[in-house]
């Protein structure tokens, strides 16, 4: 069982840590935005969608590159186990389990990464619609 983010971040693998990063990234410019937005509507100026929209170019590249990172450690964790098998002289399973871990931990939290940033990619926009003037 996982205790800690920490230690959920050590059995995914390496590749959790760049997945760690984007997640990392994907709520500071969501935040970032919320923040903008609520400034801009305070100063009740023209806001053009177009202009707003563009720091969310950001979250697409983290909704379309977490799952492929997340992809690349379910080969990774894969390649371990069979790693594992080739080179043990009896086949343990928590040999091949660690492998497996690997591989399912990483692929799981990129898709939870992946489906947390789509989702805040549509409330932002629909705030963005809501508050601006479409540019003709």
């Amino acid at each position: 069982m996982v205790n800690s983010s920490f230690e959920l971040m050590l059995i995914g693998g390496p590749l959790m840590w760049p997945l760690f990063a984007l997640l990392v990234v994907a709520i500071i410019v969501f935040f970032e935005r919320i923040f903008s937005l609520a400034i801009y509507v305070r100063q009740k100026t023209i806001l053009v969608k177009e202009k707003l929209e563009s720091p969310l170019a950001i979250l697409d590249f983290i909704v379309v590159t977490a799952p492929v990172i997340g992809f690349l450690g379910t080969v990774t964790g894969m390649i371990n186990a069979f790693k594992s098998i080739s080179i043990a002289f009896v086949i343990d399973l928590q040999v091949v389990a660690a492998g497996l871990y690997e591989a399912l931990y990483t692929t799981a939290f990129a898709l939870m990464i992946s489906i947390l940033t789509s989702i805040l990619v549509f409330i932002l926009e629909i705030i963005i619609t809501r508050i601006c003037v479409e540019k003709n």
